[in-house]
């Protein structure tokens, strides 16, 4: 096996548009440097590790314009929430948060606006929580508790 680098292209859709192309350069992979390895198509005999992939995974979502999922999670533990109580907050079914933060599964453009307001405006957190637990409604998470984006009056 030979370490090597490459540049990865790759064609990402998202909610039905048109493919995007994403390109990762100095991606570092491995490759089969034994003479009896004839793999059907050459790309078949390079293997990139988790760093790799992961690297790729984030330029796919930083083409769509959306949170990758280290953002997502971040974002989360920084106002002290556990995924089941993001999820109740935001209404959000099954196991959708971990999907996301995972990155196994892409989160719609309005769920990522939904995601980015949640973390960005204690406003927002203290409305969100009132639809949902109405007695709770100072319940979400403050500004104090380390919300992203927040602005202090001192910001302008």
């Amino acid at each position: 096996m030979e370490r090597f680098t490459r540049t990865v292209r790759t064609r990402v859709r998202h909610e039905g548009r048109e493919p995007i192309e994403v390109t990762v350069e100095d991606v570092p992979a491995w490759r089969c440097t034994n003479p009896d390895c004839k793999p059907a198509h050459p790309d078949d005999a390079i293997l990139e590790d988790a760093d790799a992939a992961g690297r790729i995974t984030e330029a796919c979502y930083r083409a769509l314009g959306l949170l990758t999922p280290a953002e997502i999670r971040a974002s989360r533990e920084r106002l002290g929430l556990t995924q089941q109580e993001l999820q109740e907050y935001l209404g959000l079914g099954g196991n959708s948060l971990s999907r996301w933060e995972s990155g196994r599964v892409y989160q719609s453009r309005s769920h990522d606006t939904l995601l980015r307001a949640f973390f960005a405006l204690e406003e927002f957190r203290r409305f969100v929580a009132s639809l949902r637990c109405p007695s709770r409604h100072t319940g979400a998470p403050s500004a104090s508790e380390g919300s992203i984006g927040a602005r202090s009056a001192s910001d302008g």
